[in-house]
């Protein structure tokens, strides 16, 4: 009998497990597709049974694409079940939070214990996070919160996607839980201190993040540290976007007149930055990107001659 490739990377990764046990902890988790989402749900699942604790704390419905927006009125936290919370805004509380505000109340929900959690997890999310794309996610979003020292943090954090197959929902579910397997492990390997990490408290450095981009494919080729693509993959292609108004255009519209606008993907040839996750991904790589919430650019020192003599 032919056992399908999922089963066989579950028993894989459960002995695996067996062999190098991790410590429990306490561990954040969070998304922007809502506190019920499958991805979720799967993620969770998963975190348990490996021994650690989660508290979650999600959208009441989905907010994908909210980026690092914030909402800074009062929300209302409502206790689904053990561990898990929805939250929305208050007094408005049909209008679902903002991710963000979700990774800040899962934090915060665990601190209540007297300490910060050992890590925050965002997803799984309902599409990978890849090149540009990752910008606009609200899943990316939460994770760059929580790295952040602002507010709740600075917490460990890592933001998980995958492109969610085209089948029914009993095998949307069995990838689910390899991509979530899979998140467990690496957790575990990055409990054993690999690299550079041998001389960090935390299980990543203050203030860095990580985005995990896992394929769809039946075959997965490995793993790959990456730098964000510049464009965007829509269908397996690389693509830009171009604001359009239609008819004649929006300049030349009367006052308060209005037009159909929207933003219309076209095929992208712009050169690819080195080493990025759209190429890696694209092959059937999981994608790791490490990311920072600091957005000043690299070596800004080097502006300092664009303003010599300027004076306010």
């Amino acid at each position: 009998m032919r056992v399908p490739r999922t089963t066989k990377l579950i028993v894989t990764a459960s002995l695996w497990m067996l062999a190098n046990p991790a410590s429990a902890l306490d561990i954040a988790l969070t998304n922007d597709d809502g506190w019920d989402a499958m991805g979720i749900t799967v993620m969770k699942d998963a975190l348990e049974a490996a021994g650690h604790t989660v508290t979650l704390a999600a959208p009441l419905y989905d907010q994908s694409g909210s980026s690092m927006a914030l909402d800074m009125s009062p929300l209302t936290v409502t206790k689904r079940a053990p561990g898990v919370y929805s939250v929305a805004l208050y007094p408005n509380a049909a209008v679902a939070a903002r991710p963000a505000n979700c990774a800040l109340a899962a934090i915060g929900i665990v601190q209540e214990s007297g300490h910060s959690p050992d890590l925050l997890v965002s997803g799984i999310n309902t599409s990978a996070n890849i090149g540009m794309a990752a910008l606009l996610s609200g899943t990316v979003g939460a994770a760059n919160h929580a790295a952040a020292s602002v507010m709740n943090g600075p917490v460990p954090a890592i933001a998980v996607g995958t492109d969610e197959p085209s089948c029914d929902l009993a095998c949307k579910r069995a990838h689910y839980e390899v991509v979530a397997d899979f998140v467990v492990r690496f957790i575990a390997h990055l409990e054993t201190k690999p690299g550079f990490l041998a001389s960090e408290a935390k299980l990543l450095p203050d203030g860095v993040g990580l985005v995990i981009s896992y394929p769809t494919s039946d075959t997965v080729q490995g793993v790959k540290v990456a730098s964000l693509s510049n464009a965007v993959l829509m269908g397996g292609q690389r693509f830009t976007g171009a604001f359009m108004c239609a008819g004649s255009g929006c300049s030349g519209l009367a006052v308060d007149a209005s037009q159909r606008s929207r933003i219309v993907p076209l095929p992208d040839a712009t050169p690819e930055v080195k080493n990025a996750d759209l190429g890696f991904y694209a092959a059937g790589y999981v994608t790791i990107v490490p990311i920072v919430p600091d957005i000043t650019a690299t070596s800004p020192l080097v502006f300092k001659s664009v303003v010599e003599g300027f004076m306010p």
